[in-house]
């Protein structure tokens, strides 16, 4: 098996190896990044009809071949657009937190856990490796919830669950299956950097994987119907770049967004920020358009790993308008005290009058002083600081970036953003949450309230959060520790609603892990995901990883469902 552990084949490590060392741009210093006289705007929008589109049959009918089997691969790690900054930082020790507040503790989070069950996995239960023919690593665990059904994907296969009682609907299935039969690099490619959304304005699937192999291509797929086993419009757009990396969605009622870092032979190119024409999408138009702006902060590269807001409430109370975007918290290292802004207004009558504001951070948004979870331990990479319970190597926090998703609540007044990212504290590692607010119909967004987990030597990483209608926050995360029994499991913690501002309550267990990961390039992941049921704006459904045992690829995933008792 040793032997057989290799790069998935259509990528070449030394190839993104250099691609990441290759990245050397000047970057703006704070006073000139943090611009008192306006954002800076970019309007080279280019606009694309798709490459390919047809109509699927239902998935239910779309019978998967057995691939032969054999190996385990490990995907490709997320590139990091301040490689060397990070390196320098983490160079000069562990940078611990000194401007921020001591975290303001509450009590046992009132969110009880409902349906909890074994998602998609390496394991024997809903096994991945049977349909894709090879285990990899990490998972890039994400789901979202529909009105009837539950769907996560992983790389590389997805699965259908039943909301109400959790049963396996569907799948396992290799994850280009939603482009069986369409033809091309779509269909004949599994490159992962998967998502998979539900449009709760429009009860409808939207699922999507980047292509890197003959062209960098986005390849999507939208449910004709509330079904997610049913047939599908589905499309292949172009990115530009040798490789679009860590792609990110936001859902509107009429305009999807999709966000990417862009790499070249010569390392980061920028950003690409691009808005696809749902209404168009959602009928199965061939002329559906995607229309992108690539971001290079004006020569400067301070922008990157940007996330869409992802709306999740009442589509009659949502002001239709620009697209507010969150990122570049890499810029100052070890630590910073802004959060960026972008506002994206995309135009398909007229792509040239699309406009990207906000450029090369001019549109700061002050918080509590942080910093990034960035160390000097010993890994290969400068996020490696997570640790484990022996023989457990020490993991990625993905630390130089903000985490999936930025949720964004409109409750017809104010909309509020969530989002979480993992810093140092003191002794480890803390997942670092933020609520942002605007008006309804406004883009200026200002911090309402900042939140953190403890300040107690344990590693708490890989987070992600959200806003239920009552006003309750549900943040969901791994955690472990160094400490015998310890390994790395799942947690949510959060605020209800009416809690002391920046309150984080006292975090409650979801799944207890088993083992510690080893041998595994130190990746435990890119993203998890906590998704609110849009039936009744009050369910969370969090889907994270862990592992059954010390192992190597031997991951496992589990769901649950959360809700807190005032929301009715």
């Amino acid at each position: 098996m040793k032997n057989d552990r290799k790069p998935i084949p259509y990528f070449v490590v030394p190839a993104f190896a250099a691609l990441c060392l290759a990245v050397m741009c000047t970057l703006p210093t704070a006073a000139q990044s943090r611009t008192t006289n306006g954002p800076q705007v970019l309007s080279n929008a280019v606009a694309h009809e798709p490459i390919h589109f047809d109509v699927s049959p239902p998935l239910s009918e779309m019978v998967a071949e057995l691939p032969a089997q054999g190996g385990v691969h490990l995907m490709h790690p997320p590139l990091r657009p301040k490689l060397d900054k990070l390196r320098a930082a983490a160079g000069r020790g562990a940078p611990r937190v000194g401007a921020a507040p001591e975290p303001a503790l509450g009590p046992l989070i009132s969110a009880t856990i409902g349906l909890s069950f074994e998602g998609a996995g390496n394991t024997s239960v809903l096994n991945c490796p049977s349909v894709v023919g090879f285990g990899v690593a990490p998972p890039d665990t994400n789901a979202a919830v529909g009105d009837t059904q539950v769907v996560e994907w992983v790389n590389l296969c997805y699965a259908i669950f039943d909301k109400s009682t959790g049963a396996p609907i569907a799948g396992p299935f290799s994850g280009n299956n939603f482009w069986k039969g369409f033809g091309g690099v779509c269909e004949t490619t599994n490159d992962g950097d998967i998502i998979i959304q539900w449009d709760k304005m429009n009860h409808r699937w939207l699922a999507s994987q980047l292509v890197y192999t003959a062209g960098s291509n986005s390849c999507i797929a939208v449910s004709q119907t509330a079904d997610a086993t049913g047939s599908y419009f589905r499309y292949q757009f172009p990115q530009p770049g040798l490789i679009p990396d860590y792609p990110k969605w936001g859902l509107t009622p009429s305009v999807y967004y999709q966000t990417q870092n862009i790499f070249s032979g010569s390392g980061f190119i920028g950003v690409n920020v691009c808005g696809y024409d749902a209404t168009k999408m959602l009928t199965g138009s061939k002329k559906a358009q995607q229309v992108c702006i690539l971001d290079n902060s004006n020569g400067t590269l301070f922008d990157d790993s940007m996330l869409p807001a992802d709306l999740d409430s009442d589509p009659k109370k949502v002001k239709s308008g620009p697209e507010v975007l969150l990122g570049s918290i890499d810029n100052f290292l070890p630590g910073d005290t802004h959060v960026y802004e972008y506002v994206f207004t995309v135009n398909f009558k007229k792509p040239s009058k699309s406009t990207l504001a906000g450029v090369n951070g001019s549109l700061p948004i002050s918080v509590p002083g942080f910093n990034l979870a960035i160390c000097r331990k010993g890994g290969p990479r400068p996020t490696d600081c997570v640790e484990q319970p022996p023989p457990g190597d020490l993991l990625d926090t993905l630390g130089d970036r903000l985490m999936y998703r930025l949720a964004r609540f409109d409750d017809g007044t104010n909309q509020h953003f969530l989002v979480t990212h993992s810093v140092n504290n003191t002794t480890a590692v803390g997942a670092r949450w933020y609520e942002f607010r605007a008006p309804s119909g406004s883009t200026s967004l200002s911090l309402f309230q900042s939140g953190d987990t403890p300040d107690d030597g344990e590693f708490r990483w890989m987070g992600s959060v959200a806003y239920d209608k009552a006003g309750d926050i549900a943040l969901g995360y791994s955690r472990s520790s160094a400490a015998a029994g310890d390994f790395p499991s799942i947690y949510f913690a959060g605020q209800t609603a009416g809690d002391p501002l920046g309150t984080t309550e006292t975090e409650a267990l979801i799944k207890q892990g088993s083992g510690s990961q080893i041998d595994t390039d130190d990746r435990w992941g890119d993203y998890s995901s906590m998704a609110l049921d849009g039936a009744d704006g009050c369910t969370f459904w969090y889907a994270q990883e862990y592992y059954p045992a010390n192992g190597d690829f031997a991951w496992a995933t589990w769901l649950a469902s959360l809700k807190f008792p005032n929301c009715m």
